[in-house]
């Protein structure tokens, strides 16, 4: 197993304190340190893994390895911590009503062709001690019939990756990896007519973008794309698999779409949105 790189320190909790900067895509406040300030620590909000294991699954099961990855660490957070211990911030239970989206992102990351080579976990309200503690104790993910180690590169703000991650990186426009899967049921009018289906999917992309923050810069537009290349391997929606395993989920979208998103003013990833985006569906990268 090669070496890694080492990005931050780990951070102590009484170093630690919350956000300050500029907002990022998940609607957040971002991670920088307020200027002047010294002695003090950014409460981490993202944590990168690098994948081994052969063969490396393919972007097309990115929400089933984004479900892997969260098992593998609730299942290591009981363990270190009991069952009653698991931060609420990686669990998603029991958050309160405000939450919009602040607990804990589970994100594969491709490399150009397509092979899902790192996990970004992301939690826009920040990782605590025991979280910190948990993730530090990762060693391998079960998915499937297979066993992947895991090896943690380091904690930090979103932005410490962005010179080896495209997916923490600041765009205006953002193009679907995984397919796009709106979150609202549609209501028939909207479906009568394309200009009709547009406006409806751009409402549903603007309801939950606004929902995740205040003062986010604005959705322009879209436009639907009809498939996402990764080194001549075409993909299309229906390529993916597009299913939760959690049994009794309503899912109003069942096909999903390749979408790319323009902000009227650049916005800093991870991006992730609608059914799914927890998991690794709705994600994108920069165009």
């Amino acid at each position: 197993m090669p070496n890694c790189r080492s990005f931050t320190p780990f951070v102590k909790a009484k170093d630690a304190r919350p956000d300050s900067g500029t907002q990022g895509a998940d609607g957040f406040r971002g991670d920088r340190p307020e200027p002047g300030r010294t002695g003090q620590i950014a409460v981490p909000t993202t944590a990168r893994f690098a994948l081994y294991g052969k063969p490396l699954p393919r972007i097309e099961q990115a929400l089933r390895l984004g479900e892997a990855f969260r098992r593998a660490v609730l299942g290591r957070a009981r363990r270190i911590l009991g069952e009653q211990g698991i931060p609420r911030a990686l669990s998603g239970h029991d958050l309160p009503a405000e939450n919009r989206h602040g607990h804990a992102f589970w994100l594969p990351e491709p490399n150009p062709q397509g092979e899902l080579t790192h996990l970004l976990l992301h939690v826009p309200t920040g990782l605590g001690p025991e979280a910190m503690q948990v993730l530090a104790a990762l060693r391998d993910i079960r998915y499937g019939e297979l066993d992947f180690q895991v090896l943690l590169e380091g904690m930090g703000g979103s932005e410490t990756f962005a010179p080896h991650s495209a997916l923490v990186r600041e765009s205006r426009v953002w193009r679907s990896l995984t397919p796009w899967l709106h979150p609202w049921h549609l209501k028939k009018p909207a479906l009568r007519a394309a200009d009709a289906l547009h406006e409806a999917l751009l409402g549903q992309l603007r309801r939950e973008w606004q929902a995740r923050g205040n003062g986010l810069p604005e959705i322009v537009g879209f436009s639907e794309m009809p498939e996402r290349d990764f080194s001549g391997r075409r993909l299309k929606p229906v390529h993916y698999h597009r299913f939760r395993q959690k049994r009794d989920l309503a899912q109003p979208d069942r096909l999903g779409r390749m979408i790319e998103l323009t902000f009227a003013e650049p916005v800093r990833g991870p991006l992730a949105l609608g059914f799914g985006c927890h998991f690794g569906l709705g994600l994108f990268a920069p165009a």
